[in-house]
């Protein structure tokens, strides 16, 4: 509706864009722990600081900011890591449900994120090599249209009455250690002894994923992402009570592995959302073929880079865990 003393049109959506491009995705640092924390303490410390990193992105993804939605999954991941983590700490059903919750944030958020990198990671790479990238301009504007739609359902979802309540419960849960138990195994002894578990069960769970890597299917490559992922995560939220030196050299191998799986993943899901596309475009089939072009693009690229991603597989998994030190 348009009130009297409202400026023209034109200068309304001028005024829009320049407020959007004012708004900026907020990126995380690890929480500044102290190794004679105690388990509880450091809990409440890294869950905070992973409630500031959701919150500090509302803006971002309420105006469609690519990195803000992107960021705000990130966080939501890596507080649900954080809860599976600390499970020795927590009673399991207040787990549960803070952990399905998140999860459906997660979820709300996934399908913008998928189609951002749809675009940006497959799409645009695929046309800037193309020597005609119109052959591609239909899949492009098929994907342009549902990325909208999906980046209206993340905003939506930010506004909605149950993520409200979801983060109010968490900020008073962490900020009252709401699952303190009386006696339980950690609560009261340094964090040391609970980040070496915690980050030891991460490490087997990922080698026993990665046993065979070169013979692995490509479901079975995505559940060792996933352990990788979880991984990081631990790794970052406790990376304050180990040596910098150590932490980084870590988690520069599992980034690098970490990104060329994910590569991997993001043409998987591309297939998922080509199919989507296709099926919207009818009878159109100018959109289909478009996307087997670009994924056959892909795919080749993949290939060629196979051997390297099994070195990276192997050198990660040979280098000493820092925690061991």
């Amino acid at each position: 509706m348009i009130r009297p003393g409202d400026p023209p049109a034109p200068k309304r959506a001028s005024a829009v864009r320049a407020k959007r491009r004012s708004i900026t995705a907020a990126h995380a640092e690890p929480p500044a722990l102290d190794p004679v924390l105690s388990g509880d303490a450091a809990l409440r410390q890294i869950g905070l600081a992973s409630l500031d990193h959701i919150s500090r992105n509302e803006p971002a993804v309420l105006a469609g900011i690519d990195d803000g939605i992107h960021q705000m999954r990130v966080a939501v991941r890596r507080l649900r890591a954080t809860l599976s983590a600390f499970t020795e700490l927590l009673p399991e059903e207040q787990r549960q449900w803070a952990s399905a919750e998140l999860r459906w944030l997660a979820d709300a958020l996934g399908p913008a994120r998928n189609l951002d990198v749809f675009e940006t990671a497959l799409l645009k790479p695929a046309q800037r090599a193309s020597e005609d990238p119109r052959a591609l301009e239909p899949l492009r504007r098929a994907a342009v249209r549902q990325r909208r739609a999906a980046h209206h359902t993340a905003a939506n979802a930010v506004r909605s009455a149950r993520y409200a309540a979801l983060m109010l419960h968490l900020f008073r849960w962490f900020d009252a250690c709401g699952w303190r138990r009386e006696g339980a195994e950690g609560s009261e002894k340094p964090i040391g002894g609970v980040a070496a578990r915690a980050l030891q069960h991460r490490w087997r769970v990922a080698k026993k994923r990665g046993k065979g890597f070169a013979a692995q299917s490509v479901r079975q490559r995505h559940r060792l992402r996933v352990a990788l992922k979880k991984l990081r995560y631990t790794t970052e939220s406790l990376s304050a009570l180990y040596p910098r030196n150590s932490t980084d050299r870590f988690t520069t191998r599992l980034k690098r592995l970490q990104d060329d799986l994910g590569h991997a993943n993001d043409v998987r899901v591309g297939y998922d959302i080509l199919a989507a596309l296709a099926s919207d475009a009818g009878h159109d089939k100018a959109v289909a073929k478009a996307g087997k072009r670009m994924l056959g693009w892909h795919e080749r690229r993949l290939a060629h880079s196979e051997p390297k991603l099994r070195k990276h597989v192997r050198a990660l998994f040979k280098s000493e865990p820092f925690w061991h030190r």
